[in-house]
């Protein structure tokens, strides 16, 4: 829209309190399970995974400076999130965001403070300027992470808030373009903005991703008998069987046990931040085996429940050496691959 953005409400944020972010959507055929198998529990993938392990996505990914030549490397646990966008209460993110893809598509963050033009979701009226960047255009967003966007004093010392594209909603979700963000309360925070009474920092999220090909164009037409006019001829009962085969159970994109790097060492103080996205069928059920969290600083229990948009912190204690399940506890879910390994180092 001609208008690179970097600002907030109309001035530029002091450069003293801003953390600058540099980061690119760009396409990435995604391996569901790069080991080839099921390695929980030592069997073949199921047909539906064998015939269709990965999927064409489009995913956010960082880069150093504005020049977006050079990229900062991934953390390969995060799977098919995207980087982490950290900061502390009182301070800015300035995040200049560079659409590669061929379709228009924006960065709309959870928990922060924003102007209209940093939302990063296009509807209607009057959407901001940052609504729905162009394919091959620029646009820098800046939120500000006031102290509502902090954790409370009796809650856990930092907390993650969930961004993502949101031109076409929760479809840009499942097809990759979504990542998290950390807020620390300054008074119990490092210098670089970690949460200085924890360790180790893992995070998951469970969603249920689509591979089954059926647009939603063709889904409402095949639901309400409009078969024709252009439209694949699929009846409902066929697009629920299409649903089914290319539902993947996924743990940061990852199915049946193939997720990496989900490690800590014997008596590491860890906190996990867990996240759900999705349809009314993503209800998830977060379990470990073998350890304990307090969940959000509250209560303690080795369950914690997810909603469509649920960010929780679970924090831990590595108290117990071995190799343990880390699992959606919802049993259709288990049954199709939910569920991945952590391990505890002696």
């Amino acid at each position: 829209m001609g208008d690179v953005g970097g600002k907030f409400f109309g001035r530029a944020p002091d450069p003293a309190r801003t953390r600058h972010y540099f980061i690119a959507a760009e396409p990435e055929v995604w391996d569901y399970a790069p080991q080839g198998r099921d390695v929980i529990c030592g069997k073949p993938l199921p047909p539906p995974v064998v015939a269709k392990r990965q999927g064409d996505k489009l995913r956010y990914v960082q880069y150093n400076g504005e020049a977006f030549a050079a990229k900062v490397m991934p953390n390969q646990r995060l799977g098919m999130l995207g980087p982490v966008l950290r900061g502390t209460v009182g301070e800015y993110l300035a995040i200049t965001f560079l659409n590669r893809s061929a379709r228009p598509l924006s960065i709309h963050p959870h928990g922060a403070k924003y102007d209209k033009d940093s939302e990063g979701s296009y509807y209607q009226p009057k959407p901001g300027l940052g609504a729905a960047v162009g394919p091959g255009a620029k646009f820098t967003y800046v939120w500000q992470l006031d102290e509502e966007s902090g954790p409370l004093p009796a809650e856990p010392s930092s907390k993650a808030w969930l961004y993502h594209s949101h031109v076409e909603g929760d479809e840009e979700a499942d097809i990759g373009l979504v990542g998290f963000i950390i807020v620390t309360d300054a008074t119990r925070a490092r210098r670089d903005g970690t949460p200085n009474d924890i360790d180790r920092e893992l995070a998951a999220l469970f969603m249920i991703h689509d591979e089954s090909g059926v647009g939603a164009a063709a889904r409402e037409a095949a639901e309400y008998g409009d078969i024709g006019q252009g439209m694949p001829a699929l009846t409902w009962t066929r697009v629920q069987e299409l649903t089914e085969q290319g539902a993947r159970y996924a743990i940061n994109g990852y199915i049946f046990g193939n997720a990496p790097g989900l490690e800590m060492n014997e008596g590491e103080r860890v906190r996990w931040y867990l996240f759900g996205l999705g349809s009314e069928q993503d209800f998830h059920t977060a379990h470990w085996h073998g350890l304990r969290v307090v969940e959000d600083g509250r209560r303690r229990t080795d369950n914690v429940e997810l909603l469509p948009a649920s960010m929780k912190v679970a924090d831990m204690v590595a108290d117990n050496p071995g190799t343990w399940l880390f699992h959606c506890h919802v049993a259709p879910h288990l049954a199709a691959g939910m569920q991945a390994t952590f391990r505890v180092e002696q």
